[in-house]
């Protein structure tokens, strides 16, 4: 009988520790920092005293909590938590302190946006280019849903599928689609920023996102930078290297977009120094002409008269290096 006393006893406090070191733990979320330090120190000596050390006592917790309530979700998240401070600890802390931090952030940027604009109405209206397509996609909603610019058209709502046909070609009909591949680059950050400022300003949980057509729109411009849109000059192959830098995936069919772009600059001047193929010439029409200067020979050709003097320079070097091949 003793010896079952001794042990309904053991378990009473252990239960009583584990409902101290629940309470603990509770406070690691407060937001003063000097009451989370004080509950973390009293939670390491706890779990030292009882358990032997903090992780084991981390871990008796999680048990317990697996054991009240199995296959719960709730139990299971917080089980995982626990298990996660016992290998780290304070990490439950520092992780609530990011939190505050972030939404402290957070908080001066809204301001800060809704500074800018005025007014947070202002900073919610929608933008020229928005209105425009948002009046355009209502004839593609649903009936009865064409006053929620947010509302799927044609069936299309997510936006990392492709829209149908019919709301690619609406979007690209109702603003002017970008000629280059540096402008739709430009386009496709514009809309992103958009839709941060969006998340931004939003009071509900989650993220806002563009409306439905503005969505289609920046899905179309994307596809644009990526590879849609043939390179036309250097500043368009940095504006694709850009894109495959920063977002492009590892199935290397971004290889073949830029190996496309830089076998079309082959046949084009697009990568071509402006003055290639011009010394033979240069150096021809200074023979043929002795009295023309600089510049008339850099009109003739097109280029400048200090790219002219840069290849009679590079010509006078040649001939002086064949002329004394031993130096």
């Amino acid at each position: 009988m003793a010896e079952k006393s001794d042990e309904g006893g053991a378990r009473n406090r252990e239960a009583e520790a584990l409902s101290l070191l629940d309470r603990l733990i509770d406070r690691y979320e407060s937001p003063d920092e000097s009451a989370q330090d004080t509950a973390f120190a009293a939670a390491q000596s706890l779990c030292q005293a009882v358990w032997g050390g903090y992780q084991a006592g981390f871990a008796a917790l999680a048990s317990k909590i697996e054991t009240t309530a199995p296959g719960s979700v709730e139990s299971a998240v917080r089980s995982l938590r626990l298990r996660d401070e016992a290998a780290d600890p304070g990490g439950m802390i520092r992780a609530a302190r990011l939190r505050r931090q972030r939404s402290g952030s957070r908080e001066a940027e809204r301001a800060a946006l809704i500074a800018r604009y005025g007014s947070e109405a202002a900073a919610l209206a929608p933008t020229a280019a928005e209105t425009t397509l948002i009046e355009a996609g209502r004839t593609l909603a649903e009936p009865g849903a064409e006053e929620d610019c947010h509302a799927p058209l044609s069936g299309w709502h997510l936006p990392w599928h492709e829209p149908p046909e019919a709301l690619r070609v609406l979007v690209a009909a109702a603003l002017p689609l970008p000629s280059t591949i540096a402008a739709a680059r430009d386009e496709c950050r514009a809309w992103e920023q958009r839709k941060t400022e969006l998340d931004l300003i939003g009071d509900g949980p989650g993220s806002a996102g563009l409306p439905t057509a503005c969505a289609a729109r920046h899905w179309l411009v994307e596809r644009m930078w990526r590879g849609d849109l043939p390179a036309t000059g250097p500043a368009d192959l940095i504006a694709r290297l850009e894109y495959w830098v920063e977002r492009g995936g590892d199935d290397g069919s971004g290889y073949r977009i830029l190996l496309d772009d830089l076998t079309e600059a082959g046949t084009t001047p697009l990568l071509r120094d402006p003055d290639s193929g011009s010394h033979a010439r240069i150096l021809r029409l200074k023979a043929e002409h002795p009295s023309w200067s600089l510049a008339r020979i850099g009109q003739e050709l097109g280029i400048s008269r200090q790219a002219v003097h840069k290849h009679l320079k590079r010509g006078e070097r040649t001939r002086s290096a064949a002329r004394n091949p031993n130096g």
